[in-house]
């Protein structure tokens, strides 16, 4: 038996890659950048590809794991700060919604340390709230690229 994973916000495929390295198959991708749908699409030919996450939910493929990098922008410390009340971190009430229509086995999160502490933290408690409404236990931890062989401090919060 195999298991599988579906992304949002999939990007390059940064997750897929990932994933499937471990030997888990990605099923679909939803991105809506045309840019890195053709990286998507020259990777994972055979995979499923939705453009916009506003228009997917319970068509999409039952997978064992939900994966993705939500919006960050409004989250950052380098943006405007408007946490999850914004256009484009506000895109994580999409992802809260897929996962409630699908209820994978697993999900896998990742997003700027910033989601910590936006909104005075009140963002974050509202993402694993709602991982917590939905079943999910869930852990979470801040990793940064450069102890895995990035020349660069990357800092992402993971939580699965």
């Amino acid at each position: 038996m195999s298991v599988t994973v579906g992304g949002l916000f999939s990007g390059i495929g940064g997750f897929s890659l990932g994933f499937q390295q471990a030997g888990i198959k990605p099923v679909y991708e939803v991105e809506i950048d045309p840019g890195c749908q053709r990286v998507l699409e020259h990777h994972w030919p055979e995979g499923l590809r939705f453009n916009d996450v506003k228009e997917v939910g319970a068509n999409l493929p039952t997978t064992d794991i939900l994966c993705g990098g939500f919006p960050c922008q409004d989250l950052s410390v380098a943006g405007h700060r408007a946490g999850l009340a914004g256009e484009r971190s506000g895109l994580w009430w999409e992802f809260r919604r897929i996962l409630a229509a699908k209820r994978p086995k697993w999900v896998v999160i990742e997003n700027v340390p910033g989601l910590r502490n936006s909104n005075g933290g009140r963002d974050f408690g509202a993402v694993l709230r709602a991982l917590g409404d939905l079943g999910y236990g869930w852990a979470y931890r801040e990793l940064d690229a450069q102890w895995t062989g990035l020349a660069q401090r990357r800092d992402r919060v993971f939580i699965v």
